[in-house]
């Protein structure tokens, strides 16, 4: 691998997040010398996470050196510490944004975190890589983290490393920091299922499009596939209107033919109820305004809704607006089983709420899904979205962790047999939790059901 140029690697800085994808150890042993270089020169703490330090003769050689105080920290994954602290994707986030604390502290601008990722199932890896990227987007816009991930391409599937090129904003192919077309916001990536298209081809165009002018051609011709072969809506619109691309994925949703688009304008196949709006967009986005993810009703030929959600730029030439580009996905369905969801959330409500006792729904790793009244009354959370998504726990004292996930245990070996716990509340008073198996909705989506009661 040839040395990562200066020039690439001088645009890297803190709240950047990158992808290396390399193929031998002694590729990410010369950038590692190169970000180290760029460390001592900028004043950031530089701390190496990697699977063994031993096949890694430069970093272990800073492992050696390396102590508290120390600008090269290296943690292994053979280091106890490694797995205290990556556990779970929470206490990843916490140790890193202690590091950073501890890097400023010291004296240190920023922290940059050279991570070698281990190997990803396919079959999970983009719920887990998406969001793994999701926790660390709030810590980066902060502006004191540099974070560079390492993936060795023989030992990652095709399918996650599409996933790894999803949810890193750059990308360090070869010798060049690239800047990726296809890279999505995480907290977008986790809400749905992305199919892939194939990764050479993806890693190909990629390449291309950051290549010498002299290939332009050849790159536009590889985007334009890329961009007719994506399942998402792409389009771009003219300051007057008028549609001046759409993918096939676009045409096939709205049920327009080629020869169609020429005669639309963008209002031409938006809802009614959603004109005014999405006027009040365009004149912004045409201004040059970020506007961030936006929601529209579009409306086909045959007069379907469809709901989209995406983001739109535009391209500005002068100060003077050129054309949008815009990328939409389509949430119909989505949409349809939120819906279905509030009415069951509803129906559920007014059963459960006919208890006095207090009643929680979680799922089997104990993270709440529903709680009636009287249990939100427990913690100082008082509406569903306070509880929602949160760990049991959340309701009682500190300590009660470890006696609510061995009783969830025990229940889940004892099949359909309840068991039941004793706690402290965050009131301080003893609790006694009795749960038992729930099915809501699809056979195969199991819940549990805790009904806490009151120890007098």
């Amino acid at each position: 691998m040839t040395t990562i140029q200066t020039e690439d690697l001088e645009s890297l800085g803190p709240g950047d997040h990158v992808a290396v994808l390399y193929q031998e150890n002694r590729e990410i042993e010369d950038l590692t010398r190169s970000i180290r270089d760029q460390c001592n020169r900028k004043g950031w703490r530089l701390l190496c996470i990697v699977r063994s330090p031993q096949e890694h003769p430069f970093i272990a050689k800073n492992a050696d050196m390396a102590g508290k105080d120390a600008q090269v920290l290296v943690i292994s994954h053979d280091d106890p510490l490694f797995h205290r602290n990556f556990a779970t994707t929470g206490s990843a986030h916490t140790y890193i944004r202690n590091e950073v604390k501890e890097a400023l502290s010291a004296g240190y601008s920023a922290l940059c975190i050279m991570r070698e990722v281990p190997p990803i199932a396919a079959r999970r890896s983009s719920q887990r890589l998406a969001s793994d990227m999701a926790g660390f987007d709030s810590i980066l816009s902060e502006g004191s983290l540099l974070l560079v991930c390492s993936y060795r391409m023989d030992v990652f599937s095709p399918p996650v490393l599409q996933d790894v090129l999803r949810t890193h904003p750059r990308i360090i192919i070869g010798n060049r920091v690239i800047e990726n077309l296809f890279y999505i916001h995480a907290a977008d990536a986790r809400r749905y299922n992305l199919p892939s298209l194939e990764l050479q081809h993806w890693l190909d165009t990629l390449r291309k499009i950051s290549s010498a002018r002299e290939a332009l051609a050849e790159s536009e011709d590889r985007f334009r596939d890329l961009l007719e072969n994506a399942n998402d809506l792409i389009q771009s619109v003219g300051p007057d209107g008028q549609f001046l691309y759409v993918n096939r994925a676009w045409r096939e949703t709205m049920e327009y033919s080629p020869e169609d688009i020429s005669r639309l304008t963008l209002f031409d196949i938006i809802d009614p109820s959603s004109i005014e709006h999405c006027q009040v967009l365009f004149a912004r986005v045409m201004a040059g305004e970020d506007v961030g993810r936006i929601e529209a009703t579009f409306r086909t030929r045959t007069g379907r809704k469809v709901y989209v959600e995406g983001r739109v730029n535009c391209h500005m030439v002068a100060g003077k607006p050129h054309y949008t580009r815009a990328i939409f996905r389509d949430v119909t369905d989505l949409k349809k089983e939120e819906k279905a969801r509030r009415e069951r959330e509803q129906v559920l409500d007014a059963v459960l709420n006919l208890t006095p006792h207090a009643t929680v729904v979680t799922t089997p790793d104990g993270i709440m899904l529903y709680a009636n009244k009287p249990a939100r009354s427990i913690a100082p959370m008082t509406d569903r979205e306070g509880v929602h998504g949160k760990p049991l726990w959340a309701l009682l004292s500190p300590g009660g962790e470890e006696t609510v996930r061995r009783s969830m245990v025990e229940l889940m070996d004892a099949g359909e047999q309840a068991t039941s716990c004793h706690v402290k509340g965050c009131d301080g008073r003893d609790w006694e939790i009795e749960w038992s198996r729930a099915r809501f909705g699809p056979k195969e989506a199991r819940y549990i059901m805790a009904v806490l009661r009151r120890v007098e």
